[in-house]
């Protein structure tokens, strides 16, 4: 019962930093965050790992105004420590929190063997991938949700991908979609 209820926790705490941007949901917030909710009820267990920055797909884009401001500044502060952290090339949470702080890391779904789909943290994603390039060969640690059987959330995952236009963007290494294609849907 208490797992239970720390899920319920967690879930109510995600939707609450989500609270200031209510007035601009429509129909695919509510089809996303029914695919955050089975995630985390359907997953079997969570790991921390590291992947490379540009095996990290985004499941929305950064279209609103808040979300907006708050991956350009991410954006303006990695920036200042491009070299630094280009010369490190691991970054794990302690690093990443260090200079993008969130209540919670990038995480993902597997979705096939070298691709990640980040669920939580698409706006510090898309600042990492608009300062660095995948010549730069960032790895980053992530939380990997895990499943028995993933097929039906990958499923609904790419639905969500589908509604906001992400469903012809691919992981960089298995198509010829160029990093400023995946740039510009900031």
């Amino acid at each position: 019962m208490s797992g239970l209820v720390e899920q319920c926790k967690k879930i109510i705490g995600y939707l609450w930093g989500k609270k200031g941007e209510l007035q601009d949901m429509d129909a695919r917030d509510a089809l996303l965050a029914k695919v955050v909710l089975d995630i985390h009820r359907k997953r079997t267990q969570s790991d921390f790992v590291m992947v490379p920055l540009f095996s990290l797909l985004p499941i929305h884009p950064i279209n609103r105004e808040n979300a907006l401001i708050a991956t350009q500044a991410r954006i303006d502060t990695l920036t200042q420590h491009r070299d630094e952290l280009t010369e490190i090339k691991l970054l794990p949470r302690d690093i990443l929190n260090r200079y993008m702080p969130s209540v919670s890391g990038i995480k993902t779904v597997r979705i096939s063997t070298g691709c990640h789909i980040a669920f939580e943290g698409n706006g510090r994603l898309y600042a990492l991938q608009n300062v660095f390039n995948p010549g730069d060969g960032l790895v980053v640690e992530v939380e990997q949700y895990q499943f028995d059987n993933s097929n039906t959330i990958c499923r609904r995952i790419e639905r969500v991908r589908r509604t906001h236009g992400l469903d012809k963007i691919e992981c960089p290494e298995f198509s010829t979609t160029s990093t400023n294609d995946a740039k510009g849907l900031m």
